[in-house]
């Protein structure tokens, strides 16, 4: 595990530099009007129960502490709707493979990307894009710069699919980036407060048993209802609309009730996943670990010709959340800067 609060000992500079990330991350750029008004509660009532540094740090610090060479990572993604999203969306899988190919390249882990079946051929298809190739998770382990995609159970089996699969692949550390939870009375939604349906994958098996297990666990989402966001269950219920009393009979609202122990809201899950990548390559110094921009275009390009629709307009377009490629991209130039220019040596103006 990390060594507890973001910050504590740490140089002033890095601090300075991973707030300016949560800032950029947590920026409101939201279309639909579900999701407005939002994020800033909730990534601040998360920063206050995790100790009040800045939480892509928290994350960074926490995978560098548990995170060794050839060792597994899990990293969870994936959320669709049958008739309307069948091969998921454009948020999530790309914020996953920039994650993953850090912990690639930064810690020499291996990334093992877990989805619903329906949705693997696109992580596999948005790896390939984001300069991480598939392998199976024996070859993967041999080759670096190589990852896995395995499917995750949404049925009865998941129990036993999760106790295998922490057996057979050990993870050094699991995470979770845009993965629906379920709520309090084991029923998950969508960000409108409506039911995510039977196809969606019980990857609560898999953080409860690490969790037990002693294995850290990250989770990254942006409106209360993924995994993670139990730790501040009751600023979901308080602030998202539908996180109380939601749309569908349960009546529980969207908000899941499922923990883990590092929590990252961010205004788009990929924004937050990019958010924990660039702290981790302004940690290790890095900065070669975080994406260009040429990689994010080819990503979210990859992504939408593999089938993900846009979640905000429910169009196959080059857009997250409602926002253009373009912003994807601005966003990913201006952490690299602020990672950049954070590491770099101060120079004194001669004038």
């Amino acid at each position: 595990m990390g060594e507890g609060v973001a910050g504590a000992g740490e140089p002033d500079r890095l601090v300075a530099t991973c707030d300016a990330i949560d800032r950029l991350v947590t920026v409101e750029m939201r279309l639909s009007a579900y999701s407005r008004g939002v994020i800033e509660h909730l990534y601040g009532a998360a920063r206050e129960r995790q100790g009040g540094g800045p939480l892509s740090l928290l994350a960074a610090r926490t995978l560098t502490g548990s995170v060794g060479r050839g060792d597994a990572v899990f990293v969870a993604t994936g959320a669709g709707v049958a008739d309307f999203l069948p091969d998921g969306e454009t948020d999530g899988p790309p914020g996953a493979v920039a994650l993953a190919n850090a912990l690639s390249l930064g810690l020499g882990a291996v990334p093992l990307l877990l989805t619903e079946a329906p949705y693997a051929d696109n992580l596999a298809r948005t790896a390939l894009a984001g300069g991480l190739g598939t392998r199976t998770p024996e070859v993967a382990r041999r080759v670096p710069g190589t990852a896995a995609v395995l499917p995750l159970a949404s049925d009865g089996s998941a129990e036993e699919q999760a106790a295998d699969y922490l057996e057979r692949y050990r993870p050094a550390a699991v995470i979770a980036v845009e993965k629906i939870g379920p709520n309090s009375i084991g029923v998950a939604h969508t960000a409108t407060g409506k039911p995510a349906g039977d196809g969606r994958a019980r990857f609560e098996t898999v953080l409860e048993r690490a969790r037990e297990g002693g294995i850290p666990t990250i989770g990254i989402g942006d409106n209360g209802n993924e995994f993670g966001f139990g730790l501040i269950e009751d600023a979901v219920r308080r602030h998202k609309p539908y996180g109380d009393r939601c749309q569908c009979p349960c009546g529980a609202g969207l908000a899941t009730s499922v923990v883990t122990d590092v929590l990252v809201p961010a205004n788009t899950s990929n924004w937050g996943a990019y958010g924990v990548a660039a702290a981790l390559a302004a940690l290790l110094g890095r900065p070669e670990v975080f994406h260009d921009e040429e990689t994010e275009r080819r990503t979210i390009e990859a992504c939408v010709e593999a089938g993900a629709v846009d979640g905000s307009t429910g169009r196959h377009v080059p857009k997250v959340d409602g926002s253009p490629l373009e912003a994807q991209i601005a966003v990913v130039t201006l952490l690299r800067t602020i990672v950049v220019n954070g590491l770099a040596r101060p120079s004194e103006r001669p004038y």
